[in-house]
This record gives C-alpha cells, sequence and structure tokens, in this order.
C-alpha cells in the first residue's frame, strides 16, 4: 500500500511541476507581449529625467534685491504727510484707495478727498516743494497757489464761564496735603 501511495504522490509532483512551468512559460509570453506594444505597460527602458529650468541664482538674487529697494522707495514715498498727500495726487483714481492715509489727520484727509477739485489736485501733484505741502497741510494760507490749504480750526475767543469755574475749583486742590500723626 505504500508503495501505490508513493507512486501516486509522486505523479502528482509532476502534474504539478508541468502545470506550474506551463503557467510560468504563458505569464512570461503575455508580459513580454504587452511590453513591445507602443507606449504600453510593459517593463521598457527607463526614460532619463527631464532637466528642470531652474532660474539662475544671480538672476534670483537680483530679483530679490530689486524687491527690497522697491520697498524701500514706497516706505520712503510714505514716510511723512507731505510724501503721502503728494503721493496720493500723483495716483491715478483706481490707484488712490491702495494708499494708506495713516499719517494724515481727519481734517487733512476731508481737505484731499473732498475739499479739492481735479484742477486743485492737479496742481497739488505738480507741487515740487514738500514745505509748501506741509504748510497746506499746517493750514497756512496761500501756501501753494492755487489751492487753498487746510482749514484751521477755530479757536475759542477766550475761557467763558465754565471754564473759569473749573480753574476756581481745582485752584483749592493745588494745595499740600495735611499729615495727621
Amino acid at each position: 500500500m505504500r508503495f501505490f501511495m508513493a507512486l501516486i504522490m509522486a505523479m502528482a509532483n509532476l502534474a504539478k511541476g508541468t502545470l506550474t512551468s506551463a503557467w510560468n512559460f504563458l505569464d512570461w509570453s503575455w508580459r513580454a507581449a504587452w511590453s513591445w506594444l507602443p507606449g504600453g505597460g510593459g517593463g521598457g527602458t527607463v526614460m532619463p529625467p527631464k532637466k528642470l529650468d531652474l532660474p539662475d541664482a544671480d538672476d534670483a538674487k537680483d530679483a530679490k534685491e530689486a524687491a527690497a529697494s522697491q520697498q524701500l522707495a514706497a516706505d520712503y514715498m510714505l514716510s511723512s504727510p507731505e510724501r503721502v498727500a503728494l503721493a496720493w495726487a500723483r495716483a491715478t483714481k483706481d490707484e488712490r484707495d491702495s494708499i494708506p492715509l495713516t499719517k494724515l489727520s481727519t481734517d487733512q484727509i476731508d481737505w484731499l478727498e473732498v475739499r479739492l477739485t481735479d484742477a486743485q489736485i492737479k496742481i497739488l501733484a505738480s507741487e515740487k516743494s514738500e514745505f509748501k505741502v506741509a504748510a497746506a497741510l499746517a493750514g497756512q494760507d496761500d501756501a501753494i497757489p492755487g489751492v487753498p490749504s487746510v482749514p484751521r480750526p477755530k479757536k475759542k475767543s477766550g475761557p467763558d464761564l465754565t471754564d473759569r469755574i473749573s480753574d476756581f475749583r481745582m485752584g483749592g486742590i493745588e494745595r499740600p496735603p495735611a499729615y495727621v500723626h
């Protein structure tokens, strides 16, 4: 009985080896056929990597320096109220919204945006002296010919009754404190 079992096992191994060999041959044939097709999915050759078109290091450095110098120029142009007013007057109507008016008071902003006509803004834009623009922003009359200056706030003529009363009441507080031991 052992002999028959050994004989059956040997025939099974032989059949298994034959089937495995046939399967491996068919698999190799299938892969080889697909690799011969153009653009196919087989092994094929490996393409060399593309060369990247990167900018030169000197070009990048020059661009960085140009951006830094532009930022310095923009900071200089907006460093004082006079320069802000001149930059705003010289800009187009669309560009004016991007100019920060934080260096100007509310009266000066009102003067620029509301009180000046287009002709007066052109005269202001053509002005070369920052001193004259500063004088116009300060409210000095006839600082720039053809352009009215920022209106000055009206001063009180003198102290009124409430100011006199508060001064009188504050006069008593300035005494040195009395120390009690």
